[in-house]
């Protein structure tokens, strides 16, 4: 694709290409075009959530084994239950169903978002081609923590993978309004348009996601690394995209325990401790299965 020129230029001025040709005989009609697809791929983000929403939406019998794994038991499924979440855990509701969507995988093993861009083909789930392209793109997004790495005030935010460094540049102008530097947050990325001049896409906040304080990011990582180290006992290759793949919803797990009124480092580390035991992992056993080696007791 041609990336638009981030300068505007006149029509009869010289192409900024250095062909020695006026703009409009050059490189105005691609990179018209390429701004017409950024606008239309921004829009298809908007439409196409609420339409894999809806669809998932129309499942409320698929829900009880995925509400009790996203919540950890913590709730029993219901109609009236789904209502309360919206308030006692900050959009729950909303967060669940876009877990639903994107990462928990039916009987057949595909994820909802799976099954939609696979019933396109047959004229099962309709989209528009912009919205086609996303969601196949959107197959491969899991639920991921971030930290909250700049904020644009009313522009945008950068968000860097706290299970990878990777750098993502966030357009939510409502996001970039609450967070502050260091905070985590719990959500799904997708991507969407190519900025001019991006080598990269933008990404969005797809649905609902968790905010948690700046104290949050370490203790949160040290909870992931058990469930990275438990994996590695079957498959000891296994990787970041491994956990969230196959089990994103214990992100939640780590979320729905702290304390919303106020921070208290010592219910992180039960939180962390509860794991090692739930999951029979010594300090040793996690340290060699990620490959690290334990401080000695001199040091």
């Amino acid at each position: 694709m041609v990336k638009p020129t981030a300068k505007k230029l006149g029509r009869n001025a010289p192409c900024h290409c250095g062909s020695g040709r006026k703009y409009k005989d050059c490189h105005l009609l691609a990179e018209e075009a390429a701004r017409s697809e950024q606008l239309r791929l921004r829009q298809a983000q908007d439409t196409l959530l609420p339409k894999i929403i809806e669809a998932a939406q129309s499942v409320p019998d698929q829900f009880p084994p995925a509400f009790d794994r996203f919540w950890q038991g913590k709730y029993e499924y219901g109609v009236e239950q789904m209502e309360k979440l919206s308030t006692v855990e900050d959009r729950g509701s909303e967060r669940f169903l876009t877990w639903f969507a994107f990462d928990f995988r039916q009987a057949d093993g595909r994820t909802l978002v799976d099954q939609l861009d696979d019933a396109v083909e047959i004229g099962g789930f309709d989209v528009d081609p912009f919205e086609r392209r996303l969601l196949s793109q959107w197959r491969r997004v899991r639920l991921r923590p971030y930290v909250v790495a700049e904020v644009r005030k009313g522009k945008g935010l950068s968000l860097r993978d706290l299970l990878g460094d990777a750098m993502y540049e966030v357009a939510d102008h409502g996001a970039s309004k609450r967070l502050a530097p260091g905070e985590v947050v719990v959500g799904h990325l997708i991507s969407a348009d190519t900025a001019p001049g991006a080598e990269a896409p933008t990404y969005y906040l797809a649905g609902a996601a968790a905010q948690l304080t700046d104290d949050t990011a370490e203790k949160l990582l040290e909870f992931a690394e058990l469930h990275l180290a438990d994996l590695r006992r079957r498959v000891p290759d296994a990787t970041w995209d491994d956990v969230v793949d196959q089990r994103s919803e214990v992100l939640n797990h780590f979320v729905i325990a702290l304390p919303q009124e106020q921070r208290d480092p010592t219910v992180m580390e039960r939180i962390i401790a509860e794991g090692r035991i739930g999951l029979q992992l010594t300090a040793e056993s996690v340290a060699a299965l990620l490959g690290r080696t334990l401080p000695s007791d001199d040091e």
